[in-house]
């Protein structure tokens, strides 16, 4: 039943530019902040329970797949010219230099 009430918060030090996806076997993945990872969160209690750090930084939508009945999610990994025109005007309006690295990479786990 959805109550419309917020069941948990995440803060992240910096931005998150990324999507989210949520999953019918109780996870949430997140990723986007300038500090490269990809994360997993209980979908019920918001506890941290995996995360990955990647190349670049994630701006791409998580996807779900399955093969032989086990289920993968994928993420592309690549910041590119609107994210990282966007960090540069938050890095101007509070004083600061973020630097994200623009190397790609991809991956999947089970």
């Amino acid at each position: 039943m959805n109550t419309g009430q917020k069941v948990w918060t995440r803060t992240f030090e910096s931005h998150n530019w990324g999507p989210v996806l949520a999953t019918g076997g109780g996870l949430v993945f997140a990723g986007g902040t300038n500090d490269r990872y990809f994360r997993a969160f209980d979908a019920k209690t918001g506890d941290l329970v995996w995360q990955w750090r990647t190349n670049s930084g994630i701006t791409a939508v998580p996807s779900s797949f399955a093969v032989d009945g086990v289920q993968y999610i994928a993420v592309q990994s690549g910041w590119g010219v609107d994210a990282q025109r966007m960090q540069e005007s938050l890095d101007k309006f509070r004083g600061t230099k973020t630097d994200v690295p623009q190397g790609a990479s991809s991956g999947s786990s089970p």
